[in-house]
């Protein structure tokens, strides 16, 4: 499992400043010839050797920086890719909405307007996609050259913003990293930095620069709180394992973002005793917990309503503190965890307050945290696929247990991780498919009977001129039946 480590550099001198300064100069311009370089055909063997050479670079700090041009290439070719995908989605979805007989003629306008819209974008992504090129990149960031012309920036601070950083990939066979190695000298820690500067015999002249590897310490406790990556960081290299290490300058300081190997704890509480499941949202967990059985045993919802509003850093912190509650009752009640394989993409267009909810619905932090996590504190993680687990568990289990329907959702997902199939109930079936579809119902999988069930409800609510929500399925339930 690799974890990124934020350090920074500490008390540095000015002499040390202004070598880290040089060698992110000739680092980002190497790069940024690598780039052209690789774009015109160039073969990679040759151009690190050509960029050693013009650089005066190590072979393995030239290396480097042709990969790191060589994935931004890449980087900027999938991006084309996943904006076409996108934009496709988004003018079929604007298409669909247009056959609407319903609509405004302001609505109709509207979405016109914005269908020409889509369609050009859609039609510039395409060009790039099949020509199999990409936009222009500006090393720098656009925003920074654009301020840089209007003239609202310094020379100075345009090349700062462009010469800022300098990396270098691990190598399990020179003891870790041969470029910026962590040393500790005196339970002190340095970055021993190869300049580019030689001996007279030939050897790399190395500064050691004192850094600081995070731990957030109690000071009452004196205990580590949070992850305790400085000893992380050390156990993995008392292993031996490779690290890499790339070094940013921001606003004046030097950071050290550091790449390495966690080793992963030994599962301890596996999921055949009882499992919790997770259903993610934009303001918490919801959890359920299941037994082997697949027989309901608990829930809980964890909220937090600033996700939906609140800073980036802030937002961060606080899906840290959810998932820790998350694990912790897994930890306690001696279970494992399941969640859904989310995988949303941006290729719908929606009202200006959903896009708002959507774009800070930090699913994928909450996941990526929960999983690590539960690696980290020997905690079975089960991943399940999404499909119909809010609509199965509203429909069949919310009105049975008393839940709400991201609790009921979070069963479904505990049933799914024992691979257990959720059959349409014989009231819903009775009640919501005609006996002339009956056959046809029979013959579909449990998904496709699950779509159909929904789409019946739907039904039902617009001859009664309401809007199918979750709750008001919960009130209407019996009356919609007919078994009041």
């Amino acid at each position: 499992m690799k974890t990124t480590m934020k350090a920074i550099l500490i008390d540095l001198t000015s002499e040390q400043k202004a070598l880290l300064d040089h060698m992110m100069l000739v680092f980002c311009t190497a790069v940024r010839y690598s780039f052209k370089r690789q774009l015109e055909g160039q073969v990679i063997g040759d151009l690190e050797r050509v960029v050693a050479h013009k650089y005066n670079l190590n072979i393995r700090q030239a290396k480097d920086a042709v990969e790191s041009a060589r994935q931004t290439i890449v980087s900027q070719h999938v991006l084309v890719k996943l904006y076409h995908e996108d934009y496709t989605k988004k003018v079929e979805a604007l298409v669909k909405k247009l056959k609407n007989p319903k609509l405004s003629v302001r609505k109709v306008k509207a979405l016109t307007s914005k269908l020409a819209k889509r369609q050009r974008k859609l039609s510039y992504w395409t060009v790039l996609k099949e020509s199999k090129t990409f936009p222009p990149v500006t090393f720098g960031t656009k925003e920074m050259f654009l301020r840089r012309c209007k003239g609202l920036i310094t020379k100075k601070e345009w090349n700062d913003r462009r010469n800022n950083r300098f990396y270098s990939r691990g190598d399990k066979s020179k003891g870790g990293n041969p470029n910026l190695r962590v040393v500790f000298k005196e339970e002190a820690g340095f970055l021993e930095v190869s300049t580019f500067e030689k001996t007279p015999k030939n050897r790399a002249i190395k500064v050691l620069i004192p850094i600081y590897l995070p731990q957030k310490l109690s000071k009452k406790t004196g205990n580590v709180n949070g992850i305790p990556y400085r000893q992380l960081f050390m156990d993995s290299l008392e292993r031996g394992e490779a690290y890499q290490v790339e070094l940013l300058k921001r606003e004046g300081n030097y950071y050290a973002h550091i790449t390495f190997d966690e080793l992963e704890a030994k599962v301890i509480y596996t999921g055949h005793l009882s499992v919790i499941g997770t259903d993610t949202n934009p303001n918490g967990f919801g959890l359920t917990e299941v037994g082997i059985n697949g027989n309901y045993k608990g829930h809980t919802y964890l909220k937090q309503h600033e996700l939906t509003f609140c800073r980036g850093n802030r937002r961060t912190n606080l899906c840290g503190e959810l998932v820790a509650q998350a694990v912790d009752k897994a930890e306690k009640h001696h279970c494992g965890m399941a969640a859904e394989n989310l995988k949303f993409k941006d290729d719908l267009d929606v009202a200006s307050k959903l896009a708002r909810v959507n774009h800070q619905f930090v699913y994928s932090t909450l996941l990526q945290m929960l999983e690590r996590r539960c690696l980290r504190h020997g905690v079975e993680f089960i991943k399940i696929k999404p499909q119909f687990t809010s609509k199965i568990g509203l429909y069949k289990y919310c009105h049975q247990y008393g839940l709400a329907v991201h609790n009921g959702a979070a069963l479904v997902i505990a049933r799914r991780s024992y691979g257990l199939k959720e059959a349409v109930p014989k009231l819903l079936q009775d009640k919501l498919v005609l006996e002339k579809k009956l056959v046809a119902f029979k013959k579909m999988n449990a998904w496709g009977q699950w779509s159909e069930i929904s789409k019946q409800v739907t039904k039902l609510f617009k001859k009664r001129k309401e809007v199918n929500t979750p709750g008001l399925w919960l009130v209407r339930r019996k009356e919609l039946l007919g078994i009041a």
